[in-house]
C-alpha cells in the first residue's frame, strides 16, 4: 500500500513519491504533479543550489519567478537503499569499483564506503552516479501526513493561538 499525501494546491490526493516539495515566497508547500508544472512553468532561472540545514543528502534548489519576491525551492534527499542500487546497478554494468570511481572522479575509497552504507553521497555526488548508472538516488522530501484509513478526515495542526493564552493589563 503506497502513503497518500494531499495537493496543498488543489487539494487533489496523490501517491507520496509523486509529490513535490516547493517555497512560494517562504512557505513551503506539497503538490501534485499538475500544479507543481503549472508553479514551475512561471520560473525563470535557477540559484545555485545550497545546504539545507547542514543536513549530508538534502539540498534545497532555489529558482527565481518572473514575480517580484517569488522564490521557489524543491527539497531533495538520498533514497534510503542507495547502496545497494549502486552496487547493483555498477555489478550490471560489470564495472570494478575502480572503473566507477573514475567515471564519476572520485576515489574509489569513496565508492568502497558508498556501496557498503557507510557514507551518504552529496546530491552532487548522487546526480553523478545516477548519470552514470541510469539509476534513481534522489527523491523529492515530502511531509508524510497521519491517515486514519479515510481519505477526508482532516489532520489539524496547532497555532500560535491554541497554545497561548492571551492576558489583557488592566
Amino acid at each position: 500500500m503506497s502513503q497518500v499525501t494531499y495537493c496543498e494546491m488543489c487539494g487533489k490526493a496523490i501517491e507520496r513519491r509523486l509529490a513535490k516539495i516547493v517555497y512560494v515566497e517562504g512557505a513551503k508547500l506539497t503538490l501534485c504533479p499538475s500544479c507543481h508544472a503549472r508553479v514551475s512553468s512561471r520560473l525563470v532561472s535557477e540559484a545555485p543550489k545550497t545546504p539545507v540545514g547542514g543536513k549530508q543528502g538534502l539540498t534545497t534548489i532555489e529558482r527565481r519567478s518572473s514575480k517580484p519576491k517569488e522564490v521557489v525551492k524543491e527539497e531533495y534527499e538520498v533514497v534510503e537503499d542507495y547502496a545497494d542500487r549502486i552496487r547493483r546497478a555498477r555489478e550490471a554494468l560489470g564495472w570494478s569499483q575502480k572503473v566507477l570511481a573514475e567515471a564519476v572522479k572520485e576515489s574509489e575509497n569513496v565508492i568502497k564506503r558508498l556501496e557498503s552504507g557507510r557514507l551518504v553521497p552529496t546530491i552532487d555526488l548522487a546526480r553523478r552516479l545516477e548519470k552514470v548508472l541510469n539509476i534513481k538516488l534522489l527523491e523529492p522530501v515530502v511531509d508524510v501526513f497521519p491517515s486514519g484509513g479515510t481519505t477526508d478526515k482532516v489532520v489539524k495542526e496547532l497555532t500560535l493561538g491554541d497554545v497561548v493564552n492571551v492576558k489583557s493589563k488592566k
